[in-house]
Parts: C-alpha cells; sequence; structure tokens
C-alpha cells in the first residue's frame, strides 16, 4: 500500500473530525487524485491485531449488508503471497512446484496461459522443497501436462532450458525463457538430490520445470546464491549463474509418495516442443491473490479503531480506509478522527457504512 498516501488521509481525517465533531460523527476524505471508480463486489478486509471489542465481525457483516464477498486478511502477513513458477503435471489440473513458494498457506492462485485459478495444497515438503497443488476448476480444455524424462542423465556440459515468472511485479506476466548448461551433477555443499546449472533464474522462477532439449523434465528450479551475501563472506567474489535444481528423480520419488494415487498416470518419455512446454508452466501466487483483470476489480479495506468507556462505548478513533487491491491506490477514508461526545460505536459505524455506500455505489 501507498504508505505516505494512508498517512495523509489519516491525519486529513483527523482533522475533519476536529472541525466538524459536533456536527456528524463520520467524514468522508478522498485524495487528491483518487483511483478510479469501479463495479467492486469483493473485498479483503485487514484488521487491526487486537479486537478488545469485537468489531471485525459488525464490519464485515456491515461489507455483506452492501453486497460485497469479504474475506478477512491476516494483519501478521502480507496480504499478497509470494509469486512463483510451477507446472502442470496431470490434466486434470494437477500442478507441482517448490514447498517454498507456498510459504505454508493452504491454498494459492494459480495462472495458466493467463487465466486465473483457485487451487488447493494437497501436500507439501519443506524439506524436499516440494508441493502439489489441485485446481479447483473443472474446466480442463488448458491444461498441457509436461512430460518428465524417465532415465534422467546429467552430463556436464549438457544444454538444459527454463520457463518461468521472474520478477513478475517488474517484468509482467509473460513467461520468460533462459537456457544453460549442467555444470554440476550435484548441487549445493554437494547435495546429491540436486544439479548446479548455469541458466539464469531470478525471484519468481523457483518451481519452474528445468528441461532438456527433447523438452522433457529433468528437475525443478529450486534456487539461486545470495550473490551480495558471498560478497559480503569472501570481500571481492561475485558469484555468477550458480543456480540449483531438484533432481528429476527426486520429484518423481516424492509424488509418488504424496500422492500415490496419481503417480501412475505421470507422463514419462514423451517428447515435446518448447511451445507445449510453456502451455504446461504457470504462474503461482501462495494465500490471497488478485485477479489481475479489471473485469474482476478488488477492494481492499484496512480497518483501525481506538474505543473506550464514559457513560457507553465510543471511538476516539474508527477509520476504514479503502485501496484498489490492483493498483493499491486509494479510493478513499471513511470515519471518525477523533473523540465525539454525543456519538457511540453503533452511531460511528452506521453512519461510516452509509458514507461508504454512499460513494463507493454513486456513478
Amino acid at each position: 500500500m501507498k504508505v505516505r498516501a494512508a498517512l495523509g488521509l489519516l491525519a486529513i481525517l483527523a482533522c475533519a473530525g476536529a472541525l466538524w465533531g459536533c456536527i456528524s460523527a463520520t467524514q468522508v476524505v478522498r485524495p487528491q487524485t483518487p483511483a478510479p471508480m469501479k463495479d467492486y463486489h469483493d473485498v479483503y478486509l485487514i484488521p487491526p491485531k487486537e479486537d478488545p471489542r469485537n468489531i471485525v465481525p459488525r464490519v464485515v457483516h456491515e461489507f455483506e449488508a452492501l453486497g460485497f464477498n469479504v474475506t478477512v486478511a491476516d494483519p501478521n502477513k502480507p496480504l499478497e503471497g509470494q509469486q512463483g513458477t510451477g507446472f502442470v503435471i496431470l490434466a486434470s489440473g494437477y500442478v507441482l512446484t517448490c514447498a517454498h513458494v507456498l510459504g505454508g498457506e493452504k491454498l494459492a492462485a494459480v495462472w495458466v496461459s493467463g487465466k486465473r485459478f483457485d487451487a488447493d495444497v494437497l501436500s507439501s515438503d519443506e524439506a524436499k522443497d516440494l508441493a502439489i497443488l489441485k485446481l479447483r476448476s473443472k474446466d480442463h480444455a488448458d491444461f498441457a501436462p509436461v512430460s518428465f524424462r524417465g532415465d534422467a542423465k546429467y552430463n556436464l556440459g549438457a544444454e538444459v532450458f527454463t520457463i518461468g515468472f521472474p520478477l513478475s511485479n517488474l517484468l509482467g506476466s509473460s513467461a520468460r525463457f533462459t537456457n544453460g548448461t549442467i555444470s554440476a551433477a550435484s548441487g549445493l555443499k554437494d547435495d546429491p538430490k540436486q544439479i548446479q546449472i548455469s541458466a539464469q533464474i531470478q525471484p519468481g522462477n523457483s518451481g519452474g520445470p528445468l528441461f532438456d532439449k527433447d523438452g522433457l523434465v529433468l528437475g525443478v528450479v529450486e534456487q539461486t546464491l545470495n550473490p551480495l551475501r558471498i560478497l559480503a563472506e569472501t570481500g571481492d567474489a561475485l558469484p555468477q549463474n550458480v543456480n540449483f535444481a531438484i533432481k528429476g528423480e527426486t520429484v518423481l520419488e516424492y509424488v509418488r509418495t504424496a500422492q500415490p494415487d496419481i503417480a501412475g498416470s505421470l507422463s514419462l518419455n514423451k517428447a515435446a516442443k518448447l511451445e507445449e512446454v510453456q502451455a504446461s508452466v504457470v504462474k503461482i501466487r501462495s494465500g490471497i491473490a488478485g485477479d489481475e483483470s479489471d473485469s474482476h476489480p478488488r477492494l481492499v479495506a484496512r480497518l483501525d479503531y481506538h474505543s473506550h468507556w464514559d457513560m457507553w462505548f465510543r471511538f476516539n478513533l474508527f477509520l476504514i480506509r479503502l485501496y484498489d487491491f490492483d493498483t493499491h491506490d486509494a479510493v478513499f477514508a471513511a470515519g471518525q478522527g477523533r473523540d465525539n461526545m454525543i456519538s457511540t460505536e453503533d452511531v460511528v459505524i452506521r453512519d461510516t457504512f452509509a458514507k461508504i455506500r454512499e460513494n463507493l455505489r454513486s456513478r
């Protein structure tokens, strides 16, 4: 979120409350350049870290009464999860990626050929750094599974390729292709479950397929050396293209153990063209993720409040800041910016949502 805009809205709202506190319990403040109004139907509510008056359920109820679908986010976690890459292993919607991409989440958003799907995490093994997801959709028209090389050889100098979604917030949502060679048949600290490759990878590549000239998967892209850490430890060495992938046999063994009912259906030794492999590669974002489509705009609502007792419970502060999910632009803030002697919690909540209804639904 844009911190400066948020603080500005809070300060302006506080001033508005000071000037008009005896006239109205609530005010609405728009930024100098407000975000374009959209037909929002989904709200991600970021609650305060503490809710001693149990206000959050009341706020959820008010949003639902306005016709919104409400998801309450964890205030201790980023609203958007980590982004990585994965690939389809079965046409029925099974996807494989690295466990660290999911960050312990039990659900994820998956983009297949640019189309977004919700997915459940069926299994995740942090030690092996592998995970399997199942897309909820039954529309499998775009799901093209990869094929693994069943007798993978990791010959030094052999050419390898990757397709993934590195730095997607910066580079965009299109898949990126890189190529390189096998540098070593073992990985970090001679880990026998990895191979070292020279193909360039960036944040967001993790979980993508490493494949050979026949389009067969040899492994899963996992990690790269942190160049700044190595520079700090050595004083003058900056590693280049020192990257690692999980070996194909380790991946296949994981699937057999974690999901034995699907292991026998995996494709083996079926050569594929680059375009076919690309169709199998998906972008993944753990946890809550936006639609990445203007046709389904989403709203973020951040709730802050402070309440006290003086004859009745009332708010020193009650503030709902509204943002566009995709652009992070401030839409407006509504609430009470200071104590109001003639106000109550019920009045402020009611009046605030009357203002939200008026401003969001007006065209």
